[in-house]
């Protein structure tokens, strides 16, 4: 099974980021060391092989939760990544090759995939970190709806500080970035005053002229396995449930949408393309409908009572 005449075509098309592309080397690579291991070509691969590789996949036990099984996002994304390959095996060099996933639904994803997180647990998160690296780095997260590839690429000289003056005349920090997001779209995060001083108190802590902004124990830019593991390693000793870093950003546009945010300010925070995306976060908490529901029974009473 050649993978990379496909890789190649992938990242010659400009809507692919190098996280799709990486993540869907990985999954073809994982299909064809099971091809090889049952000994099938690729013009044999039918659906009920596929059928077959997905309950050997659900049988295998996942690193991150250590249960066996796959995540309903993974499973779509290998599912998707086959389909993909044999569409463009039919379109360069056998057209007659059916699609081995056709009639097995794939399915699509929206944010009740990422399930939302308990405040009173973040709480406990960031209350229990007693590494600064660490805190800071969650922190970063929940400040910032930043996504893991983004975060990850951040040098100590990524984030500004300025000073402002807000309506009341009180002077606060704030922290302004710029990361290449999906697309390669640069965007503009901001982060607030309590984690703009957790960075600062952070960087203090640092002897070295090392450019990124998180370092390994051997003096690396802290890769984006590391930093997931960092999380899960605080969600196990904190004795909490696992948390994925997706949920932070889920958990930052949650927070803003129930203090009020407007929805395109929120499309731009998080870097969507779609509005209808941004909209899927917008689940309130029931003290938020409260609120908004009495305000506006309060301005009905006054111009119609």
């Amino acid at each position: 099974m050649k993978i990379e005449p496909f890789i190649e075509y992938l990242e010659n098309s400009p809507d692919r980021s190098p996280e799709t592309i990486k993540a869907y080397r990985s999954d073809l690579k994982l299909f064809s060391d099971y091809l090889a291991s049952q000994k099938l070509r690729v013009t044999q691969v039918n659906s009920k092989i596929i059928h077959n590789y997905m309950s050997y996949l659900d049988q295998k036990i996942n690193s991150r939760s250590g249960e066996p099984g796959l995540s309903r996002a993974t499973r779509r994304r290998r599912l998707v990544a086959i389909r993909r390959y044999f569409d463009f095996l039919r379109a360069t060099s056998n057209p007659k090759l059916r699609d081995p996933t056709y009639g097995i639904k794939v399915g699509h994803l929206n944010n009740d995939e990422c399930k939302a997180v308990e405040e009173t647990t973040l709480s406990t998160l960031i209350n229990g970190i007693d590494v600064m690296r660490d805190k800071v780095l969650i922190s970063l997260f929940l400040a910032s709806g930043l996504r893991l590839s983004e975060l990850h690429q951040l040098d100590r000289d990524t984030i500004e500080v300025e000073q402002q003056i807000d309506r009341d005349g009180h002077q606060r920090l704030i922290g302004t970035g710029e990361v290449l997001g999906k697309r390669q779209k640069r965007r503009r995060f901001y982060i607030d005053e309590e984690t703009v001083h957790q960075l600062v108190d952070y960087l203090a802590t640092r002897s070295d002229e090392l450019a990124p902004l998180f370092l390994s124990e051997r003096r690396q830019r802290l890769s984006k396995r590391a930093i997931q593991d960092t999380l899960a390693r605080w969600c196990r000793k904190l004795q909490i449930s696992p948390l994925h870093v997706h949920q932070c950003r889920h958990q930052y546009a949650v927070r803003l949408a129930n203090a009020g945010i407007d929805t395109m300010v929120l499309k731009t925070l998080m870097g969507h393309d779609d509005l209808r995306t941004t909209n899927r976060y917008f689940k309130l908490y029931d003290q938020t409908v409260a609120r908004q529901y009495h305000a506006a029974m309060e301005i009905f009473n006054l111009h119609y009572s």
